[in-house]
């Protein structure tokens, strides 16, 4: 799965990566990014379809479509049944994303009740990671919400966890973020088929399970025998 994420990257940075329009869009950097937070997502707009780069909120609340809906907000979808479910399939389709990242964090279970481990997972080049969303309009006049995908873990992930986000590589970016791509099938059958990125993890503190506890260290790789 994924629950926080860090996202420190200048604008200016990201319109090279992304390779977008110029945007006025300027939020705060954080490492410690959690649900309902404002994100960046890239997005294919206008009848050139040209990249931007939105914000939008983390997590679809469907109470604001169904005041009955006993939902709690929606961070993740699986990728594997992601074309299925009534609630993603329409935005799979018709509104996918990049939500850019410069790594994102994973709690590491452990026996007899003792405390989860936090590690951070980046790429070994530390470049932007791409993971791929997919967005609901809000409210009116409301912020849009987006979805990250799930995928299941790699080998170097495993032992932490069996689920990680779905991150894309800059050859798919083009298919992914077109809106005209509606055969889902061919879709996942690209993404699925799309070369391996080289990923770095180490621990970190355990402070980061505080949403409010957003500062550098982070991110920073600390002894394991500090800490357990």
């Amino acid at each position: 799965m994924c629950g926080r994420f860090v996202s420190t990257a200048p604008m200016s940075r990201l319109e090279t990566v992304f390779s977008t329009q110029p945007s006025n869009h300027d939020l705060t950097p954080s490492y410690n990014v959690a649900p309902s937070a404002e994100v960046y997502g890239v997005v294919a707009t206008g009848d050139s379809w040209e990249r931007t780069i939105e914000i939008f909120r983390w997590g679809l609340d469907l109470k604001w479509q169904n005041a009955e809906s006993p939902s709690p907000l929606l961070i993740n979808a699986r990728f594997e049944t992601v074309d299925v479910k009534p609630t993603f399939s329409e935005a799979f389709k018709y509104r996918r994303c990049l939500v850019p990242a410069d790594g994102f964090f994973e709690w590491q279970g452990r026996p007899k009740r003792a405390p989860q481990r936090p590690f951070y997972i980046h790429k070994s080049d530390h470049e932007q990671l791409a993971m791929a969303g997919i967005w609901e309009p809000g409210p009116l006049e409301g912020r849009a919400s987006v979805v990250i995908l799930t995928r299941k873990s790699d080998t170097f992930m495993s032992d932490i966890h069996n689920r990680m986000p779905l991150t894309l590589t800059t050859s798919v970016w083009g298919d992914w973020l077109d809106p005209a791509m509606d055969d889902v099938g061919a879709l996942k059958h690209l993404i699925m088929g799309q070369s391996t990125e080289a990923f770095d993890v180490h621990q970190v503190d355990p402070k980061v399970g505080n949403p409010q506890y957003d500062r550098p260290e982070n991110i920073l790789p600390v002894p394991t025998d500090t800490l357990w």
